[in-house]
Protein backbone atom coordinates (compact mmCIF):
# COMPACT_ATOMS: atom_id res chain seq x y z
CA UNK A 1 0.00 0.00 0.00
CA UNK A 2 1.45 3.42 -0.85
CA UNK A 3 -0.02 4.95 2.40
CA UNK A 4 1.11 2.99 6.09
CA UNK A 5 1.30 4.17 9.31
CA UNK A 6 4.39 2.56 11.49
CA UNK A 7 6.31 3.35 15.12
CA UNK A 8 9.79 4.62 14.81
CA UNK A 9 12.69 6.01 16.32
CA UNK A 10 14.29 8.87 14.93
CA UNK A 11 17.68 8.65 14.56
CA UNK A 12 18.92 11.26 12.77
CA UNK A 13 17.50 14.53 10.85
CA UNK A 14 19.21 17.31 8.72
CA UNK A 15 17.47 20.09 7.69
CA UNK A 16 16.55 20.30 3.63
CA UNK A 17 15.45 23.52 1.33
CA UNK A 18 13.67 25.95 3.76
CA UNK A 19 11.05 24.55 5.48
CA UNK A 20 11.60 20.61 5.22
CA UNK A 21 13.63 17.62 6.80
CA UNK A 22 15.06 14.33 6.00
CA UNK A 23 14.79 12.11 8.64
CA UNK A 24 16.81 8.89 9.16
CA UNK A 25 14.43 6.11 11.32
CA UNK A 26 14.22 2.78 12.57
CA UNK A 27 10.65 1.68 12.32
CA UNK A 28 8.90 -1.33 14.35
CA UNK A 29 8.09 -3.41 11.11
CA UNK A 30 10.47 -2.19 8.53
CA UNK A 31 13.77 -1.71 9.82
CA UNK A 32 15.84 1.48 8.52
CA UNK A 33 13.68 3.79 6.37
CA UNK A 34 14.64 7.73 5.03
CA UNK A 35 11.89 10.23 4.03
CA UNK A 36 10.75 13.54 3.69
CA UNK A 37 9.14 15.71 5.86
CA UNK A 38 7.35 18.84 4.01
CA UNK A 39 6.87 21.77 5.75
CA UNK A 40 8.79 19.86 9.05
CA UNK A 41 10.28 23.22 10.41
CA UNK A 42 7.09 25.09 10.40
CA UNK A 43 4.18 22.91 10.98
CA UNK A 44 3.23 22.42 14.30
CA UNK A 45 0.23 21.13 14.23
CA UNK A 46 1.88 18.01 11.78
CA UNK A 47 5.33 17.64 13.34
CA UNK A 48 4.90 19.25 16.60
CA UNK A 49 8.44 18.43 18.46
CA UNK A 50 8.56 15.17 17.00
CA UNK A 51 11.67 14.76 14.06
CA UNK A 52 14.53 14.62 16.75
CA UNK A 53 16.75 12.58 17.58
CA UNK A 54 15.85 9.94 20.45
CA UNK A 55 11.95 10.77 19.70
CA UNK A 56 9.80 7.94 19.33
CA UNK A 57 7.22 8.47 17.06
CA UNK A 58 4.24 6.87 15.31
CA UNK A 59 4.53 7.86 11.55
CA UNK A 60 2.22 8.23 9.20
CA UNK A 61 4.04 7.68 5.68
CA UNK A 62 3.11 8.02 1.78
CA UNK A 63 5.40 6.38 -0.94
CA UNK A 64 4.71 5.46 -4.37
CA UNK A 65 7.29 2.71 -5.15
CA UNK A 66 9.45 0.47 -2.78
CA UNK A 67 12.94 2.05 -2.91
CA UNK A 68 11.60 6.33 -3.27
CA UNK A 69 11.99 8.83 -0.61
CA UNK A 70 8.84 8.24 1.51
CA UNK A 71 7.13 11.19 2.50
CA UNK A 72 5.96 12.18 6.28
CA UNK A 73 2.76 13.19 6.42
CA UNK A 74 2.45 13.51 9.87
CA UNK A 75 4.25 12.49 13.33
CA UNK A 76 2.74 11.38 16.79
CA UNK A 77 4.87 11.33 19.82
CA UNK A 78 5.15 8.79 21.68
CA UNK A 79 8.03 9.45 24.08
CA UNK A 80 10.29 12.25 23.48
CA UNK A 81 13.19 10.78 25.63
CA UNK A 82 13.99 14.23 27.27
CA UNK A 83 16.29 13.33 29.45
CA UNK A 84 18.63 12.08 27.38
CA UNK A 85 19.43 15.56 26.41
CA UNK A 86 19.60 16.86 30.09
CA UNK A 87 23.00 15.44 30.69
CA UNK A 88 26.00 15.28 27.87
CA UNK A 89 27.64 12.30 29.46
CA UNK A 90 23.81 10.40 28.59
CA UNK A 91 23.58 12.38 25.58
CA UNK A 92 27.02 10.79 24.04
CA UNK A 93 26.18 7.10 25.26
CA UNK A 94 22.96 7.23 24.03
CA UNK A 95 24.23 9.07 20.52
CA UNK A 96 26.73 5.61 20.21
CA UNK A 97 23.37 3.25 20.34
CA UNK A 98 21.48 5.06 17.98
CA UNK A 99 24.61 5.29 15.45
CA UNK A 100 25.23 2.00 15.12
CA UNK A 101 21.94 1.58 14.44
CA UNK A 102 21.70 3.89 11.46
CA UNK A 103 25.06 2.89 10.20
CA UNK A 104 24.64 -1.11 10.41
CA UNK A 105 20.69 -2.07 9.60
CA UNK A 106 20.14 -2.59 6.26
CA UNK A 107 17.39 -0.31 4.68
CA UNK A 108 14.02 -1.70 4.63
CA UNK A 109 15.49 -4.93 6.55
CA UNK A 110 13.27 -5.30 9.64
CA UNK A 111 14.44 -6.12 12.78
CA UNK A 112 12.21 -5.88 15.76
CA UNK A 113 14.35 -7.38 18.27
CA UNK A 114 16.75 -4.19 17.48
CA UNK A 115 14.05 -2.03 17.96
CA UNK A 116 12.72 -2.94 21.17
CA UNK A 117 16.65 -3.18 22.62
CA UNK A 118 16.92 0.24 21.42
CA UNK A 119 13.48 1.82 22.88
CA UNK A 120 14.18 0.00 26.07
CA UNK A 121 17.49 1.25 26.31
CA UNK A 122 16.59 5.11 25.65
CA UNK A 123 13.77 4.89 28.25
CA UNK A 124 15.86 3.96 30.68
CA UNK A 125 18.82 6.29 29.99
CA UNK A 126 18.20 9.43 31.88
CA UNK A 127 20.71 11.31 34.58
CA UNK A 128 20.16 10.18 38.23
CA UNK A 129 20.03 6.48 37.93
CA UNK A 130 21.82 3.42 36.96
CA UNK A 131 21.27 3.49 33.01
CA UNK A 132 24.96 2.68 32.58
CA UNK A 133 24.28 -1.30 33.01
CA UNK A 134 21.08 -0.92 30.52
CA UNK A 135 23.69 0.67 27.94
CA UNK A 136 25.82 -2.12 27.81
CA UNK A 137 23.48 -4.63 27.85
CA UNK A 138 22.23 -2.63 24.95
CA UNK A 139 25.02 -2.82 22.90
CA UNK A 140 26.23 -7.04 23.26
CA UNK A 141 21.86 -7.26 21.93
CA UNK A 142 22.29 -4.77 19.14
CA UNK A 143 25.85 -5.99 18.33
CA UNK A 144 24.44 -9.57 18.38
CA UNK A 145 21.75 -8.54 15.91
CA UNK A 146 24.15 -7.59 13.71
CA UNK A 147 26.00 -10.71 13.71
CA UNK A 148 28.64 -9.82 16.31
CA UNK A 149 27.99 -11.89 19.11
CA UNK A 150 30.66 -11.67 21.92
CA UNK A 151 31.81 -15.11 23.15
CA UNK A 152 32.88 -13.39 26.87
CA UNK A 153 33.38 -16.80 28.50
CA UNK A 154 35.87 -18.16 25.50
CA UNK A 155 34.29 -21.03 25.16
CA UNK A 156 32.03 -20.90 21.56
CA UNK A 157 34.91 -19.52 19.41
CA UNK A 158 32.53 -17.35 18.16
CA UNK A 159 34.32 -13.99 17.96
CA UNK A 160 36.60 -13.21 15.53
CA UNK A 161 40.83 -13.15 16.62
CA UNK A 162 40.23 -9.47 16.48
CA UNK A 163 37.33 -9.58 18.85
CA UNK A 164 39.12 -11.55 21.20
CA UNK A 165 42.17 -9.55 21.59
CA UNK A 166 39.60 -6.82 22.61
CA UNK A 167 38.35 -8.83 24.99
CA UNK A 168 41.53 -9.98 26.80
CA UNK A 169 43.22 -6.41 26.26
CA UNK A 170 40.43 -4.13 27.01
CA UNK A 171 38.43 -5.93 29.67
CA UNK A 172 40.07 -6.45 33.81
CA UNK A 173 38.42 -9.37 35.74
CA UNK A 174 36.26 -7.32 37.15
CA UNK A 175 34.85 -5.46 33.93
CA UNK A 176 34.50 -8.71 32.47
CA UNK A 177 32.43 -10.39 35.59
CA UNK A 178 30.21 -7.34 35.12
CA UNK A 179 28.99 -8.39 31.80
CA UNK A 180 28.71 -11.54 32.40
CA UNK A 181 26.43 -10.97 35.44
CA UNK A 182 24.61 -8.70 33.29
CA UNK A 183 23.46 -11.18 30.72
CA UNK A 184 21.67 -13.02 33.57
CA UNK A 185 19.62 -10.00 34.60
CA UNK A 186 16.82 -7.99 32.89
CA UNK A 187 14.68 -4.75 33.45
CA UNK A 188 14.35 -3.44 36.93
CA UNK A 189 17.35 -5.56 38.23
CA UNK A 190 19.79 -5.02 35.91
CA UNK A 191 19.00 -1.26 36.20
CA UNK A 192 20.40 -1.66 39.50
CA UNK A 193 24.07 -3.23 38.49
CA UNK A 194 26.55 -0.74 39.16
CA UNK A 195 30.43 -0.90 37.53
CA UNK A 196 32.84 0.73 39.30
CA UNK A 197 34.93 4.19 37.77
CA UNK A 198 37.46 1.98 36.36
CA UNK A 199 35.43 -0.92 34.94
CA UNK A 200 32.87 1.92 33.26
CA UNK A 201 35.83 3.35 31.67
CA UNK A 202 37.00 -0.23 30.56
CA UNK A 203 33.74 -1.05 29.16
CA UNK A 204 32.99 2.10 27.42
CA UNK A 205 36.42 1.94 25.70
CA UNK A 206 35.90 -1.93 24.78
CA UNK A 207 32.48 -1.30 22.71
CA UNK A 208 33.67 1.92 21.24
CA UNK A 209 36.66 -0.41 19.92
CA UNK A 210 34.00 -2.74 19.03
CA UNK A 211 31.81 0.13 17.03
CA UNK A 212 35.53 1.19 15.03
CA UNK A 213 36.04 -2.42 14.50
CA UNK A 214 33.23 -3.60 12.29
CA UNK A 215 32.52 -0.05 11.01
CA UNK A 216 33.68 0.71 7.71
CA UNK A 217 34.19 4.40 8.87
CA UNK A 218 34.35 5.64 12.38
CA UNK A 219 31.55 6.75 14.02
CA UNK A 220 31.54 9.89 14.93
CA UNK A 221 29.79 9.77 17.87
CA UNK A 222 32.46 6.55 18.99
CA UNK A 223 34.66 9.55 18.61
CA UNK A 224 32.91 12.50 20.63
CA UNK A 225 32.60 10.12 23.38
CA UNK A 226 36.12 9.21 23.87
CA UNK A 227 37.46 12.30 23.65
CA UNK A 228 34.45 13.74 26.14
CA UNK A 229 35.67 10.97 28.55
CA UNK A 230 39.63 10.97 27.62
CA UNK A 231 39.78 7.79 27.07
CA UNK A 232 42.86 6.19 25.28
CA UNK A 233 41.50 4.49 22.55
CA UNK A 234 43.79 1.30 20.65
CA UNK A 235 44.80 2.18 17.15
Amino acid sequence: MPRFTTDAIILHCIDFAESDKIVCALTKDRGIIHAIARGAKSSRKRFPGTLEPFCEVTLDLFSRRTGDLKRIESANLLNANLPIREDLEVLAYASVLIELVKEHLGELDPSPSTYEILSDALVAMEPGVQWFSVWCMSMVSILASLGYGLDLEGKQGAASKRVQELISHRLSKEALMFLLRGKSLDGAVLRKLAAGYQAKRELTAFFLEMCNTISEKRLKSAAFLAKLLDLNMIR
